[in-house]
């Protein structure tokens, strides 16, 4: 039976899909779980389901450009709403008023959506995304932008880790941290935007976080924890979709629980390993 699904030639473009999307997830999720912004990923992803939503609503989604910049334009009003409020993070703590972006985006979303006839269907879609059906050419448009945020992210490797490991130290080193913070959750929101129309709002939550928290709980070293956060994520995507295809489940809840069951095993060894 597994053989048959590995036969299956939408099975490998769905593992390519997974693969693009966890490499470049995996390494953003280092930074937001070092940052202390676990949630931004899902506020991001639910501002780009938003836009989605928006399309849908004025009947435009069918145009693949349109309802694009309509997602993008949403999630970098978040990525604008998140550096600003990281200023107001002394008197409340950011991951507050990130929770209170996501719950918004998910609110106005379920109200456009309920205005439409397929609305449930869409609503749907934003959260599992369609990662069985994606074209391949698709994939590729996403892979060429991940790679042009991932190689932008390597030329500023230095003050994005600066900030994101010690953002006090950045501050006396005379770096302003409104417009660093723009800048990186802007690229996000790029990536995000893509993510959503592939994987849904959930499984890209949990390909941000999930291998990132396993990759912190076995290693110190920074290049050896995003090392294992790439390869638990593609072990993952691997073994959620044949899962799905033999069990015949949505992809992205199965990759998502698949991912969850691996982190148990993590914890657990860590604790025996300890003890």
């Amino acid at each position: 039976m597994i053989l048959d699904a590995l036969t299956m030639p939408f099975m490998w473009t769905a593992l390519a899909a997974a693969l693009v999307l966890g490499g470049i997830h995996a390494y953003l999720g280092f930074h937001v779980v070092r940052r202390g912004v676990i949630f931004v990923d899902l506020a991001l992803a639910q501002m780009a389901a938003l836009g989605v939503g928006i399309s849908v609503l004025l009947h435009v989604e069918e145009n693949e450009m349109v309802s694009y910049f309509l997602a993008l334009g949403t999630t970098l009003v978040g990525a604008l709403l998140i550096a600003l409020l990281r200023r107001s993070a002394t008197r409340a703590p950011l991951e507050a008023f990130i929770g209170i972006i996501f719950a918004s985006g998910q609110a106005l979303v379920i109200a456009l959506l309920s205005k439409t006839a397929s609305g449930t269907e869409h609503l749907k879609e934003t959260l599992i995304g369609s990662i069985f059906t994606v074209a391949p050419e698709h994939i590729l448009k996403t892979a060429i932008l991940y790679a042009a945020v991932g190689v932008l992210h390597y030329f500023l490797r230095k003050p994005l880790f600066l900030i994101t490991e010690d953002p006090d130290e950045a501050k006396r080193r005379g770096y302003n941290l409104f417009w660093w913070d723009l800048l990186f959750y802007g690229a996000f929101g790029l990536v995000v935007t893509s993510s959503v129309k592939i994987a849904g709002v959930l499984l890209v939550f949990g390909l941000l976080v999930i291998p990132s928290v396993a990759a912190l709980m076995v290693a110190d070293r920074t290049g050896v924890r995003l090392a294992i956060g790439w390869a638990f994520a593609a072990v993952a995507a691997l073994v959620g979709l044949i899962a799905a295809f033999l069990l015949d489940l949505p992809a992205a809840p199965a990759i998502l629980l698949v991912m969850t069951v691996m982190l148990t095993l993590v914890g657990v060894a860590g604790s025996l390993v300890k003890k």
